[in-house]
């Protein structure tokens, strides 16, 4: 009695399938095309509009008031439900960067009092008294100078606080 081995598919039928997926023939170049272009899709999106959808209107609202300074708009903001220390989709700074780099010693100090972290750190590695300390660096007008300076001691006195 003999015992005969399984049959062997012919190898001309894992071809095709093997070209499409190492791209050799029409339809694998069309995959990797679409895998390309959905995956350029996919990582804009990612990096573009999933960030924005945490950013909340309440949250615009509150840089808004914090790059012009207006306390209460800021107050207004947080009533509204804007997380004071919500980081920008864009560069990873909160509301207190916004305020501390426009000098804006009022906002920050409404910021700090409402629990902004002045030790929170921006996409860049640097905390607001870091920013406003370069800023001031560069600064050659005196009247904003001295906004930068107060705004300095500000945060210096909130990070003694924690």
């Amino acid at each position: 009695m003999l015992v005969s081995a399984a049959p062997r598919m012919p190898t001309t039928t894992s071809r095709p399938v093997l070209y499409t997926l190492l791209g050799l023939n029409r339809a694998g170049q069309a995959l990797w095309a679409l895998l390309l272009v959905g995956g350029g899709a996919a990582f804009v999106a990612w990096k573009v509009f999933v960030p924005a959808m945490r950013f909340s209107d309440a949250d615009e609202q509150l840089f808004r008031a914090a790059r012009h300074g207006d306390r209460a708009g800021i107050e207004h903001a947080l009533a509204a439900g804007a997380g004071v220390n919500d980081a920008s989709p864009l560069d990873g700074g909160t509301a207190l960067f916004r305020a501390a780099a426009f000098g804006h010693t009022d906002a920050v100090r409404a910021l700090i009092e409402h629990g902004a972290d002045p030790a929170s750190r921006a996409g860049d590695s640097r905390t607001a008294l870091d920013l406003v300390i370069a800023a001031r660096a560069d600064e050659q007008d005196a009247a904003t100078a001295r906004a930068l300076d107060d705004v300095a001691a500000a945060l210096r006195g909130a990070e003694k606080r924690e």
